[in-house]
C-alpha cells in the first residue's frame, strides 16, 4: 500500500512539474509569436470554450486548437501528456450528470480540454518571464505580477524538490521494510521537504534581489507572424459567433 502511495506522489509531482514548464527542446512557429499576442489569444480561446454549453461551438474551438497546434509544429502527444489528468478528473466529476445527459458530460469535458490545450499552447511556447512582461505591458499592477512570478517559481521548485526526495529514497531502499519504518522515513522525508523548500525559496528571493526585482515589460514592435496569428484567432472567434 505504501509503495503505491509513494509511486502516486512521485507521478503526481512529475506531472504537475511538467504541466508548468516551458518547452525548450523543440522550437515551433508559435515560439516566435509575441507573448502579448499569445496571451490575448489564450484568453480569447478560453473564453470561447467556457462561455457556452453548445456542443458544436465547443467542439469547433477544440478542433481549431488541435489544428493550429499541429500546423505550427507543436507535439500533440506532449500536449496530451500534459492535459490528460485534469481532463479525466473533469469527466469523473461530471459523470453523475453524464449518465442522465451524455451530451452535457461530453460538452463539459471538451470545455475543460479545450481550455487546457489553449493554456498549454501558451506555456509550452512562452517562458513565464515573457508572460509576466506581457502582463506588465497591459498595465497589470506590478505587485500582482511579482506575486504571480514568485508563486510560479516556488511551485516549480516545490514539485522538483519533492520528486528528487522521492527518487533519492527509492534509490537507497534495499528492502521493503515494515509499515512503521516506512511511516517514520516518510515523516523524515516530509520534514526534509519543508526544510529544502524554505532553503530554495530563500535562494530564489536572494537571487531576485541580486538581479533586480523589477519586471521589464515589452517595448518591441509586432511582426508579421504576430498579425497572422491574431487573424487566425479572430477567424476562430468569428466562426464561433456565426455557428
Amino acid at each position: 500500500m505504501h509503495e503505491l502511495l509513494e509511486r502516486t506522489i512521485k507521478e503526481a509531482s512529475s506531472y504537475f512539474q511538467n504541466f508548468l514548464l516551458h518547452e525548450y527542446t523543440k522550437r515551433s512557429a508559435l515560439h516566435e509569436v509575441d507573448a502579448r499576442v499569445k496571451l490575448i489569444a489564450t484568453i480569447v480561446f478560453v473564453v470561447l470554450a467556457v462561455s457556452t454549453f453548445t456542443l458544436e461551438k465547443v467542439l469547433m474551438v477544440f478542433i481549431f486548437l488541435i489544428v493550429i497546434s499541429a500546423v505550427v509544429g507543436l507535439s500533440l502527444r506532449r500536449i496530451a501528456e500534459r492535459i490528460w489528468l485534469f481532463t479525466l478528473f473533469s469527466f469523473i466529476v461530471v459523470l453523475p450528470f453524464a449518465i442522465s445527459s451524455p451530451t452535457y458530460g461530453v460538452t463539459f469535458t471538451l470545455r475543460v480540454a479545450a481550455s487546457l490545450v489553449a493554456i498549454q499552447m501558451l506555456i509550452m511556447t512562452t517562458s513565464f518571464a515573457e508572460i509576466c512582461s506581457a502582463l506588465r505591458s497591459f498595465k497589470v499592477p506590478a505587485i500582482f505580477v511579482s506575486a504571480l512570478w514568485l508563486a510560479y517559481r516556488y511551485a516549480v521548485l516545490m514539485f522538483r524538490e519533492l520528486l528528487s526526495i522521492l527518487l533519492a529514497r527509492e534509490s537507497r531502499r534495499v528492502s521493503k521494510g515494515s509499515h512503521m519504518e516506512v511511516w517514520r522515513k516518510g515523516g523524515e522525508a516530509v520534514g526534509l521537504f519543508f526544510l529544502r523548500s524554505f532553503e530554495k525559496a530563500e535562494k530564489v528571493q536572494l537571487a531576485m534581489e541580486a538581479r533586480g526585482e523589477a519586471i521589464v515589460h515589452y517595448r518591441g514592435k509586432l511582426k508579421m507572424l504576430d498579425f497572422v496569428y491574431a487573424v487566425i484567432v479572430g477567424f476562430t472567434a468569428f466562426w464561433w459567433v456565426i455557428i
